[in-house]
């Protein structure tokens, strides 16, 4: 039997993650703070799993609870930040747990019941703000950190056939992304060229491909409808430069 485990799963990229996975496996390890409702709304392939990604205890007994998996999602992130000159220290440190420290140290868990499995996926739900954003230090730091991690993790497992890659999201409509203030959510749409937020799905299929690819590692894909490529600030349609 293939499983998968999701952390963060009970959200919008997590939740359209958990879905497309169960194509591919027969259960799906719904890991967040309260995955009991979420799960309760999938299919039967679901399974709620409680998991505070910043707890060492909480980390252990979700990796004993599945017996292993086949794939390792780390979706579970927060988007906090702040300038740097009004930073608090806290923040950053939680920014770093939950974004960088905790996912690593699940990883760590699972990685020899992996291998004994035979095998297997790591695919971490990075952010293109790890090539820089504005305002974002803290945050870029902790998924440019996870994009590191990734590269060096991917040379250390391949002899045991796991394979780690990054998926690096753009802007992607979720209650999280919602939230923004309508100036900055305006200018974002306005600078992505394939003129649209994107979706949990888009995030999801990436996952999926890299979950599968045993000759793709160490690699990030960024899904952030052609953003990432230059100039942010694309001419609308119709105009002249």
């Amino acid at each position: 039997m293939r499983t998968a485990l999701v952390t963060g799963g009970a959200g919008g990229i997590g939740r359209g993650i958990c879905e497309r996975l169960a194509r591919e496996v027969d259960v799906v390890f719904v890991a967040d703070l309260d995955p009991y409702a979420a799960a309760g709304e999938l299919g039967p392939w679901a399974r709620p799993l409680e998991l505070d990604i910043t707890s060492p205890e909480s980390r252990e007994a979700a990796a004993e609870d599945t017996g292993g998996v086949d794939i390792l999602v780390n979706c579970a992130g927060v988007l906090k930040d702040a300038r740097v000159g009004a930073l608090d220290p806290e923040l950053f440190r939680r920014l770093l747990a939950i974004n960088l420290l905790g996912p690593l140290a699940l990883t760590r868990l699972l990685l020899e019941p992996m291998a004994r499995r035979g095998g297997g996926a790591v695919v971490n739900i990075a952010s293109r703000a790890w090539l820089g954003t504005f305002g974002s230090t803290a945050y870029s730091s902790a998924k440019g950190g996870l994009v590191g991690a990734t590269r060096a993790l991917a040379l250390e497992v391949a002899p045991q056939g796991i394979t780690v890659n990054c998926v690096a999201p753009g802007f992607v409509a979720t209650r999280m992304t919602d939230g923004l203030p309508g100036k900055i959510r305006e200018r974002t749409l306005e600078a992505i060229p394939v003129g649209r937020a994107g979706k949990p799905s888009d995030v999801a299929e990436a996952v999926a491909y890299l979950s599968g690819a045993s000759y793709v590692t160490g690699q990030v894909l960024v899904v952030c409808g052609g953003r990432s490529i230059g100039d942010p600030y694309r001419q609308p349609a119709g105009k002249d430069s």
